[in-house]
């Protein structure tokens, strides 16, 4: 019984710590994108700048190069952000969740065969206890039934020698 409840937490710990790491994974490789969007949007944002200083100091030029250059790093940006939000968890997570969740059943099943030997011994302690605090009551009452056969006997016994 116990050993089952130790094995079942044991599984139920690896599950769990499975899944912690799948998420840590997934969340690195978001902040990862993430970051990596974050750093083109700035550098789309200071090419645009770039570009607004060269279209005030020359008219043509070298200014569409950098519009275009901040509008493809926007775009790449924008790209890779959704591309994070997307990322899911593959098959690994669906099986750490399928063990954890077969776990919990197993300790759910074990603590309820725990909880009903508990309540069985509970009722055989209540007995004994009922049994003793009656016998300490009216110890006649409890003796009385299982003497009443051997002392039948001896007053028949007993009746027949004096006759």
């Amino acid at each position: 019984m116990m050993d089952n409840l130790v094995r079942n937490l044991r599984v139920l710990w690896r599950a769990e710590s499975i899944i912690a790491d799948i998420r840590f994974r997934q969340m690195l490789t978001r902040s990862t994108l993430r970051g990596v969007a974050a750093l083109l949007g700035v550098f789309a944002f200071l090419m645009g700048n770039l570009a607004l200083f060269f279209a005030l100091e020359q008219a043509w030029g070298a200014i569409w190069a950098a519009a275009l250059i901040g509008a493809g790093n926007l775009l790449i940006a924008i790209l890779l952000l959704v591309v994070a939000e997307r990322s899911k968890p593959g098959r690994e997570m669906e099986l750490a969740l399928e063990v954890r969740n077969s776990a919990l059943q197993a300790l759910e099943t074990d603590a309820q065969a725990l909880q009903q030997q508990l309540t069985e011994f509970r009722d055989e302690v209540r007995g004994v206890r009922e049994a003793v605090v009656g016998f300490v009551r009216h110890p006649l009452d409890t003796v009385l039934p299982g003497m009443l056969v051997p002392l039948a006997g001896a007053v028949i016994k007993g009746l027949k020698k004096s006759e």
